[in-house]
């Protein structure tokens, strides 16, 4: 079988793809700053799986995620921990290529015992890799093309692919050239690949494409090779207005709402938490499971915890029962 097949076959086995309903996280370094208090060097949570503390945190935020979205029916994708886990960031806080693979190694096994702890057939538990964009995803500053992306980013794929991931998360990515050259490495090795942009406010990428815009050009220069996008780091107060009519919206299969509307640059800022309503926040993901019927993937990204999870997985739930009872 080549790469290519395994790619499409690995694509389709994904529950999310045969209608599934899944949630995920990402974007807790805000707790683990604000709430359970370290200082996250180069906002790098991947090494807190070295500190007795920081796993036990780890630990607790994912269980309470898993929890609360077995509690409504869904499936979960265990991912975050390794954001920034690649070579320019690693070796910021002095991590070796070779303690950098190991590192993300022991964060896919992390997942993977959460994971086989509550996986059933009614709420499947995959574990993902999730690849952050090689410099800052607010703070844009040069950006890789699309071949300097693809050699970058396939080291940390090909550590997932061999750690066993089931998927590869990209997100937060501002950059379509970037994305372009992660989505080709993993296509290459096999992997399913979710590219997540960050829209700010407008509805643009920082580069100035709209969402349709960056959709159509990476589908375009890889043959369609990410399995859905999504979008995450943001507010759906923000994000919503992108989401203009078209067949390019079919290509969603995700959000991941932070908790509040603010620039995430002045979240980071703040000397404190703004974790917002989490009643509230389900209740707008629960619109947007009316717009968009076929989108599987509910998540939450910063500010975000259990709580807000238990509330977006009740109310999309909520419309997705409602929705196929017509």
């Amino acid at each position: 079988m080549t790469a290519k097949d395994n790619h499409m076959l690995q694509t389709e086995n994904l529950p999310q793809m045969n209608g599934r309903n899944m949630t995920c996280g990402g974007g807790f370094e805000t707790w683990l700053q604000y709430v359970d208090g370290f200082e996250l060097r180069h906002f790098c949570a991947f090494e807190l799986i070295n500190d007795e503390r920081g796993l036990a945190c780890l630990t607790d935020y994912q269980r309470k995620l898993i929890e609360a979205a077995v509690a409504n029916g869904f499936g979960v994708i265990n991912e975050g921990l390794h954001y920034r886990a690649s070579r320019d960031w690693g070796e910021l806080i002095g991590f070796s290529r070779e303690g950098l693979e190991e590192i993300n190694i022991r964060g896919i096994e992390f997942y993977r015992d959460l994971a086989k702890e509550y996986d059933s057939p009614e709420t499947p538990m995959l574990v993902g890799g999730v690849i952050g964009p090689r410099g800052d995803a607010y703070n844009v500053g040069r950006t890789p093309d699309a071949a300097e992306a693809e050699d970058y980013h396939s080291e940390q794929i090909e550590t997932f692919r061999k750690a066993g991931a089931d998927l590869i998360s990209a997100l937060t990515f501002s950059s379509v050239d970037e994305a372009i050259g992660l989505a080709r490495a993993a296509k290459s090795q096999g992997m399913p690949v979710v590219i997540s942009f960050f829209v700010a406010k407008g509805g643009r990428l920082k580069g100035g494409e709209n969402l349709e815009q960056a959709i159509s050009m990476v589908d375009a220069a890889t043959n369609h090779a990410p399995s859905y996008y999504m979008i995450n780091c943001t507010h759906p107060t923000e994000f919503t207005p992108a989401l203009t009519g078209g067949n390019w919206t079919q290509r969603l299969g995700g959000f991941m709402p932070n908790a509040v509307a603010m620039e995430t640059l002045d979240l980071c800022k703040l000397g404190h938490l703004e974790d917002g309503d989490p009643e509230e926040l389900g209740g707008q993901m629960a619109e947007l499971a009316l717009r968009f019927p076929h989108i599987n993937v509910w998540g939450g990204c910063c500010g975000t915890d259990g709580r807000h999870i238990g509330e977006i997985t009740r109310q999309v739930g909520e419309v997705r029962r409602d929705i196929r009872a017509i």
